[in-house]
């Protein structure tokens, strides 16, 4: 094909003549660039990725609507009690969720717009998951300060409902959790390529997606079983993982120049460490010795169930376990935060395909 249009040809129109590996691959829902950001819809495994979230949650939608139509017109009190429990706040929270994508983005994209800069790397694919994971993480950690409950001890503050429930608080805190390790996971294998540091373990999922999976198998093993010795081999995962992100930050922390990178990667350092010595010294020794009948009588513990707790306001647990909540919900949550908006300030690469 010649470069410059024939000579004596006249009325020549435009047409697009990239390879076809370039051109965008065809989708049913065209909704890549929504769920995975600019430029998603040319990456043909995105587009199917975005297509199969798409059609699911289609497919969960028409379950919802047939859970309430049956309830409606059979007055299924089972149906009724599965809406109210389980499927509207799940269709709420999922709702949230994506609209606080939406939001991060379009924060993102404005603020790129508004401030532009030949230093600053562009937001991008990347940008939206970390926000993403965060939101996640940080929507599990507002739920379970509602429904205050310790799963391990089958204890809650409020009124025993199926949201304050041991398997409820696990499902939700599995979600956040993992949400978590991929978050901080993301964002040091992100600035080690920034800063050019060779073998960050954060980039390997041996260290990073094994071990929290191991550690929510245990967790699952414990609220199951009721045997708290399952807790402890949760937290010596953690203590696996605290390592990797305390070794990753500390090569980060001594190839930074900028203070910002500084204080962030020596944040991130402190952070893990802290993590470390607190699983290692109140966490497993905690479990390690814990007994059902140590916060409940007799009776309570042969009607411990996994779905349902044993609620106690007065109980000395809640005294005991105030670090877990305060540093879990509250100092872990906006410290997720706090790595999204680094990651807008700063990024990752300069690419100009993200």
């Amino acid at each position: 094909m010649c470069e410059q249009p024939c000579r004596g040809a006249t009325n020549v129109g435009t047409y697009d003549v990239r390879p076809a590996h370039v051109q965008n691959p065809p989708s049913l829902t065209r909704s890549a660039s929504l769920w995975f950001g600019t430029n998603a819809s040319k990456d043909r495994r995105l587009t199917l990725a975005a297509d199969a979230v798409a059609i699911s949650l289609a497919l969960a939608g028409s379950s919802a609507l047939h859970t309430f139509w049956r309830a409606w017109q059979h007055s299924s009190s089972a149906s009724t009690h599965l809406l109210f429990s389980r499927v509207i706040p799940m269709f709420a929270f999922g709702a949230l969720s994506i609209a606080l994508l939406i939001m991060a983005r379009t924060v993102a994209h404005t603020t790129e717009a508004r401030f532009p800069s030949a230093h600053r790397p562009r937001f991008g694919r990347k940008g939206t998951l970390i926000c993403g994971l965060s939101i996640l993480f940080i929507l599990s950690c507002c739920y379970r300060a509602v429904f205050v409950a310790d799963e391990g001890a089958s204890l809650c503050r409020g009124r025993p409902t199926l949201f304050n429930a041991p398997v409820s608080g696990r499902a939700v805190a599995t979600i956040g959790e993992g949400a978590l390790v991929l978050q901080i996971s993301c964002f040091l294998d992100d600035s080690a390529r920034r800063l050019r540091v060779e073998h960050a373990w954060a980039g390997r999922w041996r260290f990073t997606l094994l071990p929290v999976c191991l550690a929510e198998s245990f967790s699952w093993c414990g609220v199951l079983s009721g045997d708290s010795k399952f807790y402890c081999a949760e937290y010596v995962c953690w203590c696996a993982l605290s390592i990797t992100w305390a070794w990753d930050a500390a090569e980060l922390l001594h190839h930074s120049t900028r203070w910002s990178d500084v204080l962030t990667h020596a944040a991130v350092c402190c952070a893990a460490l802290a993590l470390f010595a607190f699983n290692a010294t109140v966490e497993i020794p905690h479990f390690f010795r814990y007994h059902p009948s140590d916060t409940h009588d007799a009776a309570t513990v042969k009607r411990l169930s996994v779905l349902k707790c044993s609620q106690d306001v007065e109980s000395a647990l809640w005294l005991k376990r105030l670090p877990f909540f305060f540093s879990y919900f509250l100092v872990a949550s906006w410290g997720s935060a706090a790595l999204s908006y680094r990651y807008l300030r700063r990024g990752g690469l300069r690419r100009t395909d993200d």
